[in-house]
């Protein structure tokens, strides 16, 4: 879906009529744009998931800025005081200002908090060339929620098995994403930052804050990026995770693992042998001392 899809989803007003008759001389109205002073504008107040353009790609859009001006209008909506709030085109505006250009052509929408909410979420995922996974698995997340609680939205039914939920990813994947919320913040880092895999993060999501904590730690001592193979054994791991099985781990140490097999201890067989006169009369006193044993656990 293109930006313009997006933006085809909402009903967008003409200029209001009190703002035909504002006398601004600098605001013109041609087909559904106008160019509005950039002083009038304020951010996005409500949750926004996504980051500012890195220095990178924030010098290719001025560039661009300079060389054609904004060529893709910003999307506002009016609120008080004569001001409009930036629903798609922060970074644009924050290039045009560093220009000192005084106007910026933007579209006029009518919508609530949730529309707005998910034009927001929609024109950025649909534009922007590269997003950090754990910004994107805050949009979905945000997106997600507005949808489950607003089953009358227009675009409710995008979100199925056979839809990509306006964008190129699938819905098992923006599981995947929305699983990284559930990080602590310096793992979500590392995964924006490729320090650790995609998936290997979502594997970590499912363990404990402290458990997490210990894995960060683990990798910040020893420098050494995890794998998603590494991570599923740590994840096998949930509830028993030390610092020292995720570094055995981490280092593809062996991890040995004790299991139950029934065998007694020779050293308690020769100490009780004579004690018994059946494999039988032992049987039952273990029975019945585990029996004794389960049930006042159970009773705590």
């Amino acid at each position: 879906m293109s930006i313009e899809d997006a933006r085809k989803k909402f009903v967008v007003d003409k200029t209001p009529e009190k703002e035909e008759k504002a006398e601004v001389p600098k605001i013109e109205n041609t087909n559904n744009i106008i160019n509005i002073e950039i002083n009038k504008l304020v951010a996005f107040r409500k949750r926004q998931p996504f980051s500012m353009y890195d220095e990178t790609k924030k010098q290719e859009v001025l560039e661009s800025i300079k060389e054609n001006g904004v060529l893709v209008p910003i999307i506002v909506r009016k609120i008080e005081n004569d001001k409009y709030e930036i629903i798609s085109g922060h970074n644009r505006v924050e290039c045009s200002k560093e220009l000192h250009l005084s106007t910026i052509p933007a579209q006029i929408v009518d919508c609530d908090d949730n529309k707005a909410t998910l034009i927001m979420i929609d024109t950025n995922l649909c534009n922007r060339d590269k997003i950090p996974p754990v910004e994107k698995g805050y949009a979905y997340k945000i997106k997600m929620e507005i949808l489950k609680n607003n089953p009358n939205i227009s675009n409710i039914n995008e979100f199925n098995d056979n839809s990509q939920f306006g964008t190129e990813d699938g819905k098992t994947q923006i599981y995947r994403y929305i699983r990284l919320t559930e990080l602590i913040k310096t793992l979500q880092e590392k995964v924006n930052n490729e320090i650790i895999p995609f998936n290997a993060g979502v594997e970590l999501s499912f363990l404990s804050k402290q458990e997490q904590e210990i894995i960060n730690q683990v990798i910040e001592d020893e420098q050494i990026k995890l794998s998603l193979v590494q991570a599923q054994k740590i994840r096998l791991k949930k509830n028993n995770i030390t610092y020292e099985l995720v570094l055995k781990i981490l280092k593809n140490e062996k991890i040995k693992v004790e299991k139950f097999t029934g065998k007694l201890n020779k050293q308690v067989f020769k100490e009780f042998k004579d004690r018994f006169s059946s494999d039988k009369e032992f049987s039952n006193l273990v029975k019945k001392l585990l029996d004794d044993y389960f049930r006042s656990d159970s009773d705590v």
